[in-house]
């Protein structure tokens, strides 16, 4: 599961289980499908979100973008958020 939440009172902004994670050079790139309504709220906030990434019950993973670069491929419905940081941890 992929829960996107803002980092200033952890409100859940956009949660899907149908997303891809690759490594791109020393980040990450987070895709997922997603309404224009939510892209719009993401991009508002853009500077201010936490992605968290939970494998089964034991593990919980942290992404977050230190510049908020990300991109909203309309046409298609396709969101990509590139983080530069990674915590994995134990639940």
């Amino acid at each position: 599961m992929l829960y996107i939440r803002h980092t200033v009172g952890s409100r859940l902004f956009f949660e899907t289980t149908e997303y891809n994670i690759n490594q791109l050079g020393n980040g990450w790139g987070i895709s997922f499908l997603i309404d224009k309504e939510s892209a719009d709220t993401l991009i508002k906030f853009r500077n201010e979100l936490n992605i968290f990434h939970v494998e089964g019950d034991h593990q919980k993973t942290w992404y977050y973008s230190s510049e908020g670069k990300l991109e909203f491929l309309e046409n298609e419905g396709k969101f990509v958020i590139f983080v530069d940081h990674k915590t994995v941890y134990p639940v």
